[in-house]
């Protein structure tokens, strides 16, 4: 059984330091935010996660998991430390490393002896090799190996994509540092890819930027088939036919990625790119294209009003959906945020009901946030679905349609049955949809995102 501190207690250090716990290990999570521990003290994780706050209390009783303000208090005996922010990201989608690197600094300064860092944050290419070099400049005597397991949790998803990975990727420079962690960080029956600290970082760069470039493929996608009048939940069901694709390629048009990992990763290859003086012009064109997605659905709105010559001004539009995606009540980096602010920059009026945003918040100051989707959409000119909770299907479309002054929706991710929509009464607008189809096709299922 052995004793591990998971540093950094927001959405990947919570599943990660319960889901140790409940493999059997002794596990203590602290973080510099001291406020962060005590709610978790209380049994408050930092946001919604399903099952999150029954496992958290289970383990807890079980005497297995605990929180610690003084991190010191919580190193001086650990066998393992799981560095486990979430990275910040800055508003240009540029990774902010300072709570890895004081990470970092509290091991060197707490622990004697011997220990295990095992990162988990994601951090830029050659971050690995410049932590190993710091805590050793810091602290001589320490004996420790790191490794790196960069984590792909998905936002809703995230324990049960933390208990059972597609595969695991282990980053370090000697085989005795994966021996040393495979007893904790290993899942049965999956594959264990083990690399170098820099290939290990490339490979979650990789994989996020491919699920970019998919992204902004599929939306540029949409666009050329509302200009063929084609459809592109058909187009896609082709595509996600072919075994070279696959049924779970990411291929959901929509409003772009958001939430900051996915552009991270890209902006990173770019970054390294450009030291060499080589060019990225697919991933320059993945950003492209997804920074246009927003500014299209504005003008898709503006359209669907009618345009006229005050355009949105005066509007009074809802949203249904306000968080990052369906299953969690981040805000951070929400596309529906911004959308909002969009709209608001335009002079409409905005009214939102999402079923995890109960309480204004820095992000909604500029939203009335409703108690339910017909409070939302009384009186509304429109009403636009940003965020596709499942609970949206069942809403009743002719009653909203009666409770707003007109009837025009658009659905952001085709989530709807546009045919019973136009049924409803509405001017229905989706994404890469004909003008006006013959026959509606079934909503292309939305797959999980990233973290």
């Amino acid at each position: 059984m052995a004793r591990v501190v998971v540093l950094g207690l927001w959405h990947l250090g919570c599943v990660v330091g319960t889901v140790l716990a409940e493999r059997g290990h002794m596990v203590c999570g602290t973080d510099f935010d001291a406020d962060a521990v005590r709610r978790l003290q209380q049994g408050a994780p930092p946001l919604f996660e399903p099952g999150l706050v029954d496992t958290i209390a289970k383990r807890v009783r079980e005497g297995r998991l605990g929180f610690q303000e003084n991190m010191k208090d919580a190193l001086s005996h650990a066998d393992y430390a799981v560095i486990a922010f979430d990275t910040p990201v800055d508003a240009n989608d540029h990774s902010d490393l300072a709570p890895i690197e004081r990470a970092v600094d509290a091991i060197g300064d707490f622990v004697s002896g011997e220990i295990q860092v095992v990162v988990m944050s994601q951090v830029p290419a050659g971050t690995c090799a410049q932590l190993d070099a710091r805590l050793r400049a810091r602290a001589p005597e320490l004996r420790f190996s790191l490794v790196y397991q960069p984590e792909n949790l998905r936002l809703g998803e995230a324990l049960e994509t933390f208990r059972h990975p597609d595969f695991i990727v282990l980053g370090a420079e000697s085989e005795a540092a994966i021996r040393r962690w495979l007893p904790l960080g290993d899942v049965m029956d999956v594959p264990r890819l083990a690399m170098s600290w820099s290939s290990a970082e490339m490979s979650k760069h990789a994989l996020n930027a491919f699920l970019a470039t998919s992204i902004s493929f599929v939306n540029d996608l949409a666009d050329a088939a509302e200009a063929a009048g084609a459809d592109v939940r058909d187009v896609v069901r082709a595509l996600k036919h072919d075994r070279r694709i696959g049924a779970y390629a990411f291929l959901n048009p929509g409003p772009g990625f958001a939430g900051g990992t996915l552009g991270r990763d890209v902006q990173t290859l770019r970054k390294l790119a450009a030291r060499a003086g080589r060019p990225t012009r697919l991933f320059d064109a993945a950003l492209e294209v997804n920074n246009a997605r927003l500014p299209r659905m504005v003008e898709k709105l503006r359209a669907a009003c009618g345009r006229q010559p005050a355009g949105l001004r005066g509007k009074r539009v809802a949203l249904l959906g306000l968080t990052y995606k369906p299953g969690t009540s981040t805000l951070r980096r929400s596309h529906a945020v911004e959308f909002a602010r969009l709209l608001v920059k335009e002079g409409a009026t905005v009214q939102a009901y999402d079923p995890k945003v109960t309480e204004a918040t820095a992000e909604t100051r500029d939203i009335l946030l409703c108690a339910d989707a017909a409070q939302a959409v009384t009186g509304a000119d429109a009403v636009a679905l940003l965020t596709p909770w499942p609970e949206f299907r069942r809403l009743d479309l002719r009653r909203l349609k009666q409770l707003m002054r007109e009837p025009v929706l658009l659905d952001a991710h085709n989530f709807l049955n546009d045919r019973a929509a136009r049924d409803a009464g509405f001017r229905h607008t989706g994404i890469g949809l004909p003008e006006s189809p013959n026959a509606a096709a079934a909503p292309v299922p939305a797959h999980a995102s990233t973290r």
